[in-house]
């Protein structure tokens, strides 16, 4: 039984929290219907793996995330925000990102539609995080991605990356970004995660052949795939003109969640496709996988470019499929012998449909790309890389926030922001006799 009063010093100066940390993990989870959601229970599943919870720290995921966590977030050693682009997901978690600064994940490296929706619902923080979007836009002068997708050109994320204590991201794409427009905040890559259990593969690929039964009944020798949310920048309509360059032996199946204010039924009805397209709404867990086996080809473009990480595409690969990408932003991260790319932007009809004319003729060729693909999904699996990176990103954010003077700095450095004082004015000096004061009280 130990001293009870040595246990109420630690606890009242929370020294308790650097033995035994708690960290809060603030995301959406599953049931909800976000691929973050997947996303996180497969880096808390890894960081169980390989002990990083089991043995010291503990991480309590928070679910759905509330205003009212404002007042238990500080009695957390630290928090992990993730941030998308959806104010219902993330608003609340975007809010306490700034209140409590921890370590941040970026799923959305625009953030533009999260910032908007403050903005329109007076969220305390939406204009501030739209001034400093302003303020270091010209930065990205130069920067090919953000030139050419919209929604980059202007850095919404440097608010969130400003307050946060450290960043983790899935792509060196996206540390280029961020380092690009002046971002000083400690970046750890952790490459997205290995999300299904080999189990269900084995059994999506057993499903496959139920699946392609029918169209294959209806004359249907090759079998395109577009899977997850179905939006405007998955290039929808210029996929089903490809469709149309392409013989009625070749079918395409939409599957995944439909987005609201975007019409895909009527871009199928004027495509003249007909049968040769399927759309699967809303489908399971288990059809969505036994539709991606069931493909030949995936189809994975974007455009505009978000900065995001596909999980689509990692899917894909772990099933072995190959896949077609957009040549831009993270997808150039992935090696050329695991993907084929073709031009970014809204490309030629004609361009996409030669692209998957030379993959449905040559199933060598789909083979080896598809192995490669797999064969790295299967690596990241057995290394943990994930997890590793992870907890790489926990353990030094939990180290800078140990840091005795890590507070006085942080004021000093928010203040001078606030004052609009720039990287110009620091180059002048302006400020630094602080830091250099503060530094004399360093331990030698």
């Amino acid at each position: 039984m130990g001293n009870p009063i040595v246990g109420a010093v630690r606890r009242r100066f929370h020294w308790d929290h650097v033995m035994d940390p708690r960290i809060a993990w603030l995301s959406p989870m599953p049931p909800a219907k976000s691929g973050i959601a997947t996303y996180s229970r497969a880096v808390l599943d890894g960081l169980d793996r390989i002990g990083y919870t089991r043995e010291h720290h503990k991480i309590a995921p928070i679910w759905p995330v509330k205003q009212k966590h404002a007042s238990t977030l500080p009695y957390h050693t630290m928090a992990v925000y993730h941030l998308g682009n959806n104010i219902e997901y993330h608003g609340d978690i975007y809010d306490h990102a700034i209140r409590t600064p921890g370590l941040m994940v970026v799923h959305d490296l625009a953030l533009d539609e999260l910032v908007a929706a403050m903005v329109r619902r007076a969220h305390p923080f939406g204009y501030p995080a739209t001034r400093e979007a302003m303020l270091n836009a010209p930065r990205l002068e130069g920067f090919p991605e953000a030139e050419s997708n919209e929604p980059l050109r202007m850095p919404y994320i440097a608010h969130a990356a400003r307050h946060a204590r450290g960043i983790v991201v899935h792509s060196p794409f996206v540390e280029r970004y961020l380092r690009a427009f002046g971002c000083r905040t400690p970046i750890y890559l952790a490459p997205h995660p290995v999300v299904e259990a080999e189990e269900d593969i084995r059994r999506a690929e057993k499903r496959a052949p139920v699946m392609r039964g029918p169209l294959e009944s209806m004359g249907m020798r090759s079998l395109l795939g577009l899977f997850g949310d179905r939006n405007a920048s998955k290039l929808i309509d210029i996929v089903l003109a490809a469709m149309a360059r392409l013989p009625e032996d070749v079918h395409l199946v939409l599957a995944g969640r439909p987005i609201l204010g975007y019409d895909l039924d009527a871009l199928v009805r004027e495509s003249g496709l007909g049968s040769r397209v399927t759309v699967a709404t809303d489908v399971s867990d288990e059809d969505f996988l036994a539709w991606m086996c069931a493909s030949d080809v995936s189809i994975d473009l974007r455009y505009p470019h978000r900065g995001e990480v596909s999980g689509s595409l990692a899917r894909a690969m772990q099933c072995g499929r190959p896949a077609i990408v957009s040549a831009t932003g993270t997808y150039l991260d992935v090696p050329e012998d695991q993907v084929v790319r073709v031009p970014a932007g809204r490309l030629d009809p004609a361009q996409l449909a030669e692209a998957i004319r030379r993959l449905v003729d040559d199933p060598d060729r789909r083979a080896r790309i598809g192995a490669a693909a797999k064969a790295a999904m299967d690596e990241l699996g057995r290394s943990e890389a994930t997890a590793h990176g992870y907890a790489k990103a926990l353990d030094g954010t939990l180290a800078l926030l140990h840091d005795p003077g890590r507070r006085a700095l942080a004021r000093w450095g928010g203040a001078l922001v606030d004052i609009g004082i720039t990287q110009d004015g620091l180059d002048e000096g302006f400020g630094l006799s602080y830091t250099r004061a503060l530094d004399e009280f360093r331990p030698a």
